[in-house]
């Protein structure tokens, strides 16, 4: 019985964790981050560019993601059939 609970209770966690991502992800639909590239390596000396990059997601993949939360939180709210 235990071991249920504690499926439960990681759904419940899976759920509000995913309906944050998905609302964070609405508000604020674009992720920098930068990507680093080695150019050339060389015993002496190493040389890599950084370039900005942008990720871009789009508003009805946020949506899916809160809603997918959503699906989560109601299945660990049901009780098991006996």
């Amino acid at each position: 019985m235990q071991g249920v609970r504690q499926a439960v209770w990681g759904m419940r966690i899976l759920g509000v964790l995913l309906i944050l991502l998905g609302l964070v992800l609405w508000v604020s639909p674009q992720i920098p981050y930068t990507k680093r590239t080695r150019i050339s390596v060389t015993p002496s000396t190493e040389i890599t560019s950084k370039e900005d990059r942008m990720l871009v997601m789009p508003r009805p993949v946020a949506a899916l993601i809160a809603g997918a939360g959503v699906l989560v939180l109601v299945l660990a709210g049901r009780r098991p059939r006996t």
